[in-house]
């Protein structure tokens, strides 16, 4: 063997010895414990902070329209304008409602004089009634002292006391009273139905004034309503329709909220709603107001939650109004709740979000375990409840970075720094 050949066997011997110790060193470095920063998860007093994500809403929004089918001549009001009660805001087109009450009008003016022809008739029929009845009256006294001289007379005349003559004159004298005694009664029984029918006719003639009445008040009414004005003070959101559009019943022309029934519903996750009440405090962020924060409380809390994104809504309402109200606008709002509860909490900076679920990495005899939890509210001081799987005591690793690899599943570690917490052997602070 020569030697340039030899050189060539002890090069290669000398490379691979290189890159062998090469590898083996490599794989030192990388199998070396890593270092990490931990903390206890520890029993605390935490005052519950509930972040939540919504829009602005009003409670009292309502849609101004047309009572009544016309035509729009004229919209007074635009979007963003601030408007007051009563005030018009729309008119419609009053030709015909006009007509209408002119109509109306005429037809309560014929039933009044009806009714002054009626009572002018009912009124005579009445005097003729008590003329019949003064006839009658008079007629039944002149048949009775009639009658009772044709009595005397034939008692004179079975004396022999007068002549057959007198006595019949008188007997016929009688029966001509009689006669006239009853036409008069039947005269006034004429007169009394005459009064009975007027009257029943002036009664019809007080219906038809009150029917007539109540025509012109509902034209008046129709015609009022073709002038829409604002039912509150509030301001206008939108604007539905133009000058010359063709309105129904319950068509929308403006959309009005009160900006005093405002408010923000928020989303919260079910399982931080636990520790929220109504009237705790909160603070509202709003997109139109950058890095300010206007104060809010809670005030209410419904009861059915979105059964996919397991949410439940928040209404907070503001007590400090923004300047400019914009509804839908995005807001946040952060829930202080007034009560502490002593829970097992995380250092925030542990939390490690999972496509499986939250947890924290813990350190077990020297090595990284995860370990999946079940989180509860939030504390502003950088801690988490835990309501389930992690114990007070274990120590987990604080902000684990690229450690946070499920691949480091078991990798060994050292803690060369732990967080500025001691917990005793309860895990107690």
């Amino acid at each position: 063997m020569d030697r340039r050949r030899l050189r060539r066997i002890v090069k290669r011997f000398l490379l691979a010895g290189g890159l062998v110790a090469l590898a083996g060193g490599g794989a030192l470095f990388l199998l070396r414990p890593a270092p990490v920063t931990v903390a206890p998860v520890a029993l605390r007093e935490i005052a519950p902070v509930v972040q939540g994500v919504g829009t602005v809403e009003a409670k009292v929004v309502v849609q101004v329209g047309a009572k009544i089918t016309g035509r729009v001549v004229a919209v007074l009001a635009d979007q963003g304008d601030t408007v007051q009660p009563g005030q018009v805001l729309a008119r419609l087109d009053d030709a015909e409602y006009v007509a209408q009450v002119e109509q109306a009008d005429a037809s309560l003016q014929r039933a009044r004089m009806a009714l002054a022809a009626q009572e002018a008739a009912f009124e005579k029929a009445r005097a003729a009634l008590a003329a019949a009845e003064a006839a009658v009256s008079r007629v039944r006294a002149t048949e009775a002292l009639a009658r009772i001289n044709a009595e005397r007379w034939r008692q004179l005349y079975a004396e022999g006391g007068v002549a057959r003559a007198d006595m019949d004159a008188r007997v016929t004298e009688a029966a001509a009273a009689a006669d006239e005694l009853k036409s008069a009664e039947a005269q006034r029984r004429v007169a009394s139905a005459e009064v009975e029918v007027l009257g029943a006719g002036l009664e019809m003639a007080h219906h038809d004034i009150r029917g007539a009445e109540a025509a012109l008040v509902a034209t008046r009414a129709r015609l009022a309503d073709t002038v829409i004005r604002s039912p509150l003070a509030g301001y206008v959101v939108s604007r539905e329709l133009e000058p010359g559009a063709t309105v129904n019943p319950g068509t929308p022309i403006l959309k009005i909220a009160d900006p005093r029934t405002a408010w923000v519903t928020v989303h919260v996750d079910e399982r931080e709603t636990g520790g929220i009440a109504v009237e705790d405090s909160a603070e509202i962020a709003l997109r139109s107001l950058p890095g300010q924060t206007l104060p809010g409380r809670v005030a209410r809390i419904q009861r059915e939650s979105d059964r996919v994104t397991e949410q439940l809504a928040v209404d907070i309402t503001f007590e400090e109004r923004p300047p400019r109200l914009i509804l839908g606008e995005q807001a946040e709002a952060t829930i202080r709740s007034g009560s502490t509860r002593r829970v097992v909490a995380l250092p925030l900076a542990a939390l490690v979000r999972t496509p499986d679920g939250p947890g924290a990495w813990a350190v077990v005899d020297g090595r990284l375990h995860f370990r999946a939890a079940r989180l509860g509210v939030a504390d502003p001081a950088g801690w988490i409840e835990v309501v389930e799987g992690l114990r007070p005591g274990e120590q987990v690793v604080v902000a684990p970075g690229r450690l946070a690899d499920p691949a480091n599943e078991g990798r060994r570690v050292v803690a060369t720094d732990r967080a500025a917490i001691t917990v005793d052997a309860a895990g107690r602070p």
